[in-house]
């Protein structure tokens, strides 16, 4: 089956990296799912046939010409029965509604990828390959804003236990698991599947085991920043903290944020006082509360999981951060017209916090003078006010 194989990666790699996908590689997909779910079934001489017409195609063009000459038998086949039974569109958006208590803040073409590539694999791959392929999908494609692991966790333990099977849910296993999707490939399928459904299944393993998932995406946060030893020798250099005359390093409360929150929406939000103090606290980290640019890195990271108030979160986000970095000694070159992008960017994933920050900051001039919080926050609001008008407009508001 080495054509199949090859056709079926090619494929996959293709619907990873489509963005958004189109008409073409969407029908492609949904044929090759087709195939490979009746596979089993399929009558020798088809499966023959099959391979012989992908000798040499172009993936989507080898599943049209294979599913036009084949339709009637791959359909029969595949309505014989399905061997492994994915998660679908709604467990997905399930699992994180149950997670996080709040609605999906989802990217809805990467979510759509990531549970159409998800069954491509070899159709002889062993239950453990494919649970390992789910993960490492939705890992890889991170269709939901913030946090990635957990949600991604729920969905491939459910699907182990809906083949019952299973794998031990403490941090520590989890976080590795994280680490080297990889790990799951030896498990077998059970002989005997769950009956529950997904959304069974995902309820039952988050009323068990979700402080340790927390814990996990917990772990994975901190492994995601980089600490500043860690970084390259001339960024250290150029990056160390300029503190105001006084050296005194200053950070925003949580009246600060609320604040701001009210200033860049001009009418008080409701929020929820547990999310805005875990948004508060990324500012701090152990043994490095005293770099201010990678405390920025993680109060944007940390604010951006959380989004504490009901509006105006992006908007938020930006002008926080903005003013954490002036108020301790950091001018921000960031342009009017690239700040919306900037956000958003580091809000879907596409740029590490870290880079961004970096990306747009310099020491302040030795010897300034300190100037207000507030200050600083109503000059940057009416400098950014275009940006914060689109960061509005690509917000869903959110239950709290």
């Amino acid at each position: 089956m080495a054509e199949l194989n090859r056709v079926i990666e090619a494929l996959r790699e293709q619907i990873l990296n489509t963005e958004p996908l189109d008409d073409s590689t969407r029908q492609s997909g949904l044929a090759l799912r087709m195939i490979l779910e009746g596979w089993a079934h399929l009558p020798p001489e088809i499966r023959q046939g099959v391979e012989t017409s992908l000798v040499g195609e172009s993936p989507a063009e080898a599943i049209s010409r294979v599913f036009s000459a084949h339709s009637k038998a791959i359909a029969r086949a595949s309505a014989q029965g399905v061997l492994y039974r994915y998660p679908t569109e709604r467990d997905a958006l399930h699992a994180y509604e149950t997670f996080y208590q709040a609605c999906p803040d989802v990217q809805a073409d990467r979510l759509e990828r990531a549970l159409m590539a998800s069954p491509l694999v070899p159709p002889e791959s062993a239950l453990g390959v494919r649970a390992s392929t789910l993960l490492e999908t939705f890992l890889r494609l991170s269709p939901f804003a913030g946090d990635q692991a957990g949600v991604a966790l729920v969905l491939t333990l459910a699907f182990l236990q809906a083949h019952g099977a299973d794998y031990p849910s403490d941090a520590e296993n989890l976080t590795r698991l994280v680490q080297n999707p990889a790990t799951l490939q030896s498990i077998e399928a059970s002989e005997n599947p769950s009956p529950l459904t997904y959304p069974d299944l995902i309820e039952a393993i988050l009323a068990e085991s979700k402080p340790q998932l927390v814990a996990v995406e917990a772990a994975i946060r901190q492994q995601a920043l980089v600490p500043l030893a860690n970084l390259p020798a001339p960024a250290r250099t150029a990056l160390q903290p300029v503190p105001g005359p006084s050296s005194e390093w200053r950070y925003l409360t949580l009246q600060d944020l609320i604040w701001i929150n009210t200033e860049v929406t001009k009418r008080p939000q409701p929020y929820s006082y547990e999310r805005l103090e875990e948004a508060t606290y990324y500012q701090y980290s152990y043994r490095q509360s005293r770099d201010v640019v990678l405390q920025a890195a993680r109060f944007l990271w940390g604010y951006l999981k959380y989004r504490p108030f009901a509006q105006g979160n992006y908007a938020t986000a930006l002008i926080a951060t903005l003013a954490l970095l002036q108020i301790n000694g950091y001018e921000a070159h960031l342009p009017v017209e690239q700040a919306s992008e900037w956000l958003l960017s580091v809000a879907a994933r596409k740029k590490h916090p870290l880079d961004a920050i970096r990306q747009i900051v310099n020491p302040s001039q030795p010897g300034k003078q300190p100037i207000p919080l507030r200050e600083h926050v109503h000059h940057l609001i009416e400098h950014y006010e275009p940006a914060l008008h689109t960061l509005m407009e690509h917000e869903t508001p959110l239950p709290v």
